[in-house]
């Protein structure tokens, strides 16, 4: 996997092709609280076709250089320096919730190779209970199991619940904690009305943790969005529902390819 020094840390990466084509359409995903890569898997493997697609990994995660950042606008810099130092002309930026985040700060400040933003479970603030955020410090595992709980639809398969609870287990507490205090400092609630990209929007429609009137509202507010609910989701779309999740983003991709 390759990576990239920025600012004396290091990000890592995964990317198809390898050798992204600079002026042409790239994909940036950006994962949400403790993700990394693998979030973004069917989509590395399933949309690479059609335009590049890049899965960048956040300070603190993954091949990242530690630690993590406490603000989505700290994070916003990273992925603005990292898109700059690959030398991307033409970016589209798609994150799920800490990641939509992130999408979002980038669209209220765009600069001109971002051509447009996708919001996955997002909302225009992304409150925390303090009583879970004091959760993982004192007791991890129990806090984790909600996050988990939380995160998946009802039922879920227990091939992606098993994932996604690996993939939380690995992470330390106060990666996780650091995160979600981004998530709840955040809001946008004022400001959204503003963004003048084209605005891609998915929710799973059993999303829990930014239930679908946080999508409505931001479709509600920003001129000319897309508003996609996916059934059968929680708040992890694109590994729950890969093969719907990249046929709705295709669709949006190929419009913004098109002469």
């Amino acid at each position: 996997m390759p990576k990239i020094s920025i600012r004396d840390r290091v990000l890592g990466y995964e990317a198809r092709p390898e050798t992204v084509d600079r002026t042409g359409l790239s994909v940036i995903f950006i994962h949400g609280s403790g993700g990394d890569r693998e979030d973004w898997r069917a989509q590395l493997d399933g949309l690479s076709d059609l335009v590049n697609v890049v899965a960048l990994e956040l300070p603190g995660h993954g091949a990242s250089s530690p630690p993590g950042e406490t603000s989505v606008d700290a994070y916003t810099r990273w992925v603005v320096d990292f898109s700059e130092a690959l030398g991307l002309e033409q970016v589209v930026v798609v994150g799920c919730s800490l990641g939509s985040a992130v999408a979002l700060s980038m669209a209220l400040a765009p600069r001109p190779w971002l051509k447009g933003i996708g919001l996955v479970g997002s909302g225009a603030r992304l409150r925390v209970h303090p009583a879970f955020l004091e959760g993982l410090l004192k007791e991890k595992d129990k806090a984790l199991e909600m996050l988990l709980d939380y995160a998946l639809r009802s039922d879920p398969e227990e091939s992606v619940r098993t994932i996604v609870r690996e993939k939380f287990r690995r992470c330390a507490p106060e990666l996780v904690h650091g995160d979600l205090s981004a998530c709840n400092a955040f809001d946008a609630m004022h400001e959204i009305g503003r963004i003048s990209l084209p605005t891609w929007i998915l929710v799973g429609e059993e999303d829990r943790l930014t239930p679908v009137k946080y999508s409505q509202f931001l479709h509600e507010h920003i001129p000319g969005s897309l508003l996609h609910t996916v059934p059968h989701a929680g708040h992890l779309a694109m590994i729950e529902q890969p093969a719907e999740f990249n046929r709705l983003l295709r669709e949006f991709l190929s419009e913004l390819k098109a002469p």
